[in-house]
């Protein structure tokens, strides 16, 4: 690090010197996706059990005996990541919070459109909510994981079915329809994203109704405590400003943490940057307060 650069200055030049861009040729943007997860000295010679929980394939993080498990869904922009890719900030997220972790294999569009991801997260929260209380379950999602999140809480709710206690969001990748102005504010300080990218994205999720998958009042109605944290840089901003407006219209319990400077899915680089692990023992705390271990 070269005098007067800090460690974001890094992070923001290494994701501008190497971009991962939705738009491009899907199975280079898989790779890419794979290779996160070896960034960080966490992702080897850690415990985790590949299993299947409710027919979904799954990495376990089994780092504490409680009771009170995580479920993690990954981001990709729905066509991309892995539970192993994605095994660095799992593992993270796990050692904090000191939480079992269950990070989410779901099935990737376009091979799999809306709504396979979502059936899968909800197959797992059904199945974990079998042995313990469904409020006993947190979720935490991260960029598209969090819309896809989201999509799975609501289906649950409109079947009248066991919602998770509390649930954290990263990052997320919420309004389909690209309409959020800090896309304007925000296209050229965020190295991580962009629009045709994301596009891509939405496009093959394959959801029908984008517009009718946004965050309203109405579709969050209902919803356990929600706690989003989001970087300042981030062209996706305006969704978590959008989604906390919406929640607290619902009367939800909501926190907002915008974090200065900071880039898409920040803890992702928690190794480097003492922001994204002090916002992972945020979770932790949030995740104590509303479903103690």
């Amino acid at each position: 690090m070269t005098q007067g650069e800090r460690p974001i200055d890094r992070v923001v030049a290494a994701l501008r010197a190497d971009p991962v861009d939705l738009a491009d040729d899907l199975a280079r943007v898989r790779a890419r996706f794979e290779q996160l997860g070896e960034r960080d000295p966490l992702a080897t010679g850690a415990e985790s059990y590949r299993a299947r929980i409710g027919g979904v394939s799954v990495l376990d993080i089994p780092v504490s005996p409680s009771e009170a498990p995580v479920v993690f869904v990954h981001s990709g922009g729905f066509i991309a990541g892995s539970a192993a890719g994605s095994f660095a900030l799992a593992r993270r997220l796990a050692d904090t919070v000191g939480r079992r972790v269950v990070s989410v294999d779901y099935r990737l569009a376009p091979e799999f459109p809306f709504p396979a991801a979502r059936d899968d997260v909800i197959a797992v929260l059904d199945t974990l909510g079998r042995g313990i209380a469904p409020e006993r379950i947190a979720v935490v999602g991260a960029s598209a994981g969090a819309a896809i999140a989201l999509h799975a809480l609501r289906e649950l709710r409109d079947q009248g079915r066991g919602l998770p206690g509390a649930v954290s969001l990263l990052s997320p990748f919420t309004d389909l329809t690209l309409s959020g102005s800090s896309f304007a504010w925000n296209h050229v300080r965020d190295p991580s994203l962009t629009r045709s990218g994301l596009a891509a994205g939405a496009r093959a999720y394959g959801a029908s109704d984008s517009e009718g998958l946004r965050p309203t009042m109405t579709n969050l109605r209902g919803f356990p405590p929600l706690q989003v944290q989001v970087g300042s840089r981030e062209i996706l901003l305006s969704d978590s400003l959008d989604l906390v407006r919406e929640a607290a219209r619902a009367d939800i319990p909501v926190s907002l943490e915008i974090w200065a400077e900071m880039v898409h899915v920040f803890p992702t680089f928690a190794a480097v940057l003492d922001e994204g692990a002090t916002a992972l023992r945020r979770i932790g705390t949030f995740l104590e307060r509303w479903i103690p271990a």
